[in-house]
């Protein structure tokens, strides 16, 4: 096509005038037919450049369209690879380690942090929107929540319609968080036990952030991370303790969403009678009602709920615990509250790591399916088998870290006890991240008012050297703690590092995921928090 039409103007005379001239420069004495096929060849000419001009144009869009798909492929792919975590980066079949002196060497020429774009978005416990509910505690408590933005966001509290107007004024809030923000709730919004509630706290924000709350009364406090609403789900199991008397253990659903349907199915360490509505229910019974969205519900009983199995029709978020909590006959009593991921966010491989101060640590171990787990504590590994539901106890000492891995998911739940040797510390109920639930990043605020601070890290060794804190190398004097665990051919790191209240950063610049836990203590009381409990 394009030969013929550079062939049609190369034909053309010297001489020749453009074809719009054609018809003034023809003579009158020529005749008809000789105007004719002089017009017809114009209009030939004309059409032959029409269509390669719709060729032209033709040609032009399938090259971008192409050019398109390949860019969208592209981003696709390189999505992909910044979200997904994949089963070689944590196995513990790992195939290379990198010796001391290499990590070193290394270090030198690795000396910038990851950009924050780089960082993980929307994973893990980071979200837009949550619900938060504080369960009944008994006494004069101060009802904190503590929001991390990482470039600062806008942010609306939200609750019920039908919550009671004066308490709707004062919890209500819309706020501009440059980076960090305490938020104080009404002491009211606290639950009653089996009742319908309009109490549950949405918080919405414009970009992601990390919430955590912090119920902190005379002597006691409890804290949680919270789970975005894009991370709920459907089916939860409970994790509580035996109170002791005159206490209860907990738990709490609230919906999102109108005409949710709940099933609880109670699993009772003694099977006792919980009398609920005019019914009692015993071991193995199960617990039928709905909600509407911002409505939530609190059961209270007085033995151990753990492996009680909340089912329902929507996403809701479950919460649970002890109101408060006297564990091992040490210390005193403290809040215990968690909000629990859901059952199919949980891992199979955990590292545990001590608690400080000379607080011994409980390690509860459910499981989610009939799961045969091995558990290693100071070098030496045993085995148990568990049934659906079932869960065991161990038990490891300020100075022992624990690796625990299962042929099907586990929750694993650690409980700080009373420091044996001062006044410091009480119960602390922590759910531990898995292996496979680390990040790279992490931002987070260290409440005040603790005599002592820690962060607990558990890594690859081979990356220890590129942990950073506030974007700076660790200072020696600030670990309390610290163990190396060789498990097959791979090697981990665990370490306890006392830091000070205030916002924190933990990253890594070679971009490695790690775990990590909060506590805190002070006199007769603790807290304790992990970073994360949900897969990516």
């Amino acid at each position: 096509m394009n030969s013929n039409f550079m062939y049609s103007r190369s034909a053309r005379a010297p001489n020749q005038r453009p074809r719009a001239m054609v018809w003034e420069t023809v003579e009158p004495n020529k005749d008809s037919n000789q105007i004719k096929v002089t017009k017809r060849g114009n209009q030939d000419r004309e059409s032959n450049q029409r269509t390669c001009i719709c060729c032209l144009l033709i040609l032009i869009t399938l090259l971008v369209s192409a050019l398109y798909v390949a860019l969208l492929l592209i981003f696709r792919k390189h999505s992909c690879a910044m979200f997904t975590t994949t089963n070689n980066e944590v196995n513990i079949s790992l195939q290379t380690q990198t010796k001391h002196n290499e990590v070193n060497l290394s270090l030198q020429t690795q000396t910038t942090h990851i950009p924050i774009s780089a960082q993980q978005r929307t994973i893990g416990s980071r979200g837009k929107a949550f619900v938060v509910l504080f369960m009944k505690y008994g006494y004069d408590a101060t009802k904190n929540i503590y929001i991390t933005s990482e470039n600062g966001v806008q942010m609306n509290i939200t609750t019920s319609p039908r919550l009671e107007a004066s308490l709707k004024s004062i919890t209500e809030k819309h706020r501009n968080i440059p980076s960090s923000q305490r938020i104080i709730i009404p002491h009211d919004m606290e639950l009653q036990s089996f009742r319908i509630e309009y109490k549950a706290i949405l918080i919405k924000t414009s970009s992601d952030v990390f919430v955590i709350s912090h119920d902190d009364g005379d002597r006691s406090v409890g804290s949680t991370t919270h789970i975005p609403l894009h991370k709920l789900s459907t089916k939860y199991i409970v994790i509580t303790s035996i109170p002791i008397l005159n206490s209860t253990s907990q738990l709490a659903v609230s919906a999102i969403k109108d005409n949710t349907l709940i099933s609880i199915r109670f699993k009772m360490k003694q099977n006792l009678p919980l009398h609920i509505n005019g019914k009692t229910f015993y071991n193995g019974d199960v617990f039928k009602f709905s909600l509407n969205r911002f409505e939530s519900y609190q059961i209270e009983h007085i033995t151990d709920l753990t492996g009680t199995f909340v089912e329902s029709s929507a996403e809701i978020a479950v919460f649970s615990g002890n109101d408060c909590n006297r564990l091992k006959d040490i210390g005193g009593c403290d809040h215990l509250i968690e909000q629990l991921p859901p059952t199919e966010c949980v891992d199979k491989i955990y590292l545990v790591p001590p608690n400080s101060d000379d607080r011994e640590t409980i390690i509860r171990i459910i499981a989610i399916e009939n799961a045969n787990i091995s558990y290693m504590i100071g070098g030496v590994t045993q085995t148990r088998y568990l049934r659906k539901l079932d869960y065991f106890n161990t038990l490891i000492t300020s100075n022992e870290t624990c690796y625990i891995k299962s042929q099907a998911p586990i929750m694993v739940t650690a409980f700080g006890l009373h420091s044996k040797i001062s006044k410091l510390g009480d119960p602390t109920m922590t759910i531990v991240p898995g292996i496979n639930q680390y990040l790279n990043y992490y931002k987070i605020v260290v409440p005040s008012g603790y005599d002592h601070n820690y962060v607990s890290i558990m890594m690859k060794h081979s990356s220890k050297y590129f942990f950073r804190i506030n974007g700076t190398v660790i200072n020696t004097t600030d670990i309390v703690f610290e163990e190396n665990l060789s498990v097959g051919n791979a090697t981990y790191n665990v370490r306890s590092i006392r830091v000070v209240e205030g916002e924190l950063t933990a990253s890594t610049v070679n971009g490695e995921r790690f775990g990590l836990m909060f506590a805190g203590v002070t006199y007769y009381e603790a807290y304790g928090f992990s970073g994360n409990s949900m897969l990516p």
